[in-house]
């Protein structure tokens, strides 16, 4: 009997608050002033508009933060295309002063050789597997003017190599680190002369050597050695590179010296062919 009173006093406590409200609201309506009784509907539901409020207002927190974020997050995405366009307009630009760099040598080693004919520049694409000797693979070839055994020299004008095979539009280079090569060489002041060759313990170091020196051979550190046309290999006046040591020969008769080449074979992306030069062929220019 007590619940069902403490019910119906419930229900009737309920409808005694919508009958305030409902008369609150209706003076409202009608003169725009406070009905009396309205302060104690005020004081009644107040607890309800605060919770009501403060629902109201983390929500729209809610939905701001929601707002908020995905803005933040088209933002973002935005900023990392810009990012990307930024490093692909980047990447362009360094190709294009790769490009101009190399036709600016190309240019210098023209002026300096007048009569003698070059390739484009060659990019190279691949390394020989397992060569000790460092020898590998340009994008140009037979359909760009090159040939077998075409010397092949870095854009400053030091020496490379030669073209040891060839295809339509590629070729392999042999460097100058390998002993199947034979290159007439000289110092710079003209008065040592000597043939360069490779060595497989010296290639490991990107060096070689220059052998059937005199005994009382002066030349030192740091001396220039460039090529003397002796073996028809290369042209007459190319940079090879520098004396790093001076050594005798097991035989003891003779001395040779150790050379570092000038042109930088662990950095090198790209090279030119010397397709033609007076005495091309020849043994002598």
């Amino acid at each position: 009997m007590g619940d069902f009173f403490r019910k119906h006093r419930f229900r009737i406590l309920i409808c005694i608050i919508a009958l305030l409200v409902g008369i609150m609201l209706y003076s409202v309506t009608r003169s725009g002033k406070d009905y009396p009784g309205s302060g104690i509907v005020n004081t009644l539901i107040s607890p309800l508009r605060n919770i009501s409020n403060s629902i109201s207002d983390n929500t729209e927190s809610i939905i701001s933060s929601f707002t908020k974020g995905s803005r933040y997050q088209a933002e973002i995405e935005e900023l990392k295309r810009e990012n990307t366009n930024l490093k692909n307009e980047l990447t362009q630009f360094e190709d294009t002063k790769q490009q101009l760099l190399e036709l600016q040598q190309f240019m210098g080693i023209k002026e300096k050789h007048e009569t003698h004919t070059y390739s484009e520049p060659c990019t190279i694409i691949g390394y020989v597997t397992n060569d000790p000797f460092h020898s590998f693979i340009i994008n140009k070839g037979e359909n760009d003017g090159i040939s077998l055994h075409d010397p092949i020299v870095t854009g400053e004008g030091s020496i490379v190599g030669i073209v040891s095979s060839l295809s339509s539009n590629s070729a392999t280079v042999q460097t100058i680190l390998s002993p199947d090569l034979s290159i007439g060489a000289i110092s710079a002041n003209n008065k040592y002369t000597g043939i360069l060759e490779g060595e497989i313990v010296l290639a490991a170091d990107y060096k070689c050597r220059m052998i059937y020196l005199e005994r009382d051979t002066e030349l030192k550190k740091g001396d220039l050695i460039t090529t003397s046309s002796a073996s028809g290999l290369f042209p007459k006046g190319y940079l090879i590179g520098t004396v790093d040591s001076i050594e005798i020969m097991d035989s003891g008769l003779s001395k040779y010296a150790v050379i570092t080449p000038d042109a930088d074979f662990e950095a090198m992306t790209s090279v030119i062919a010397i397709i033609d030069y007076p005495g091309k062929g020849d043994s002598n220019e």
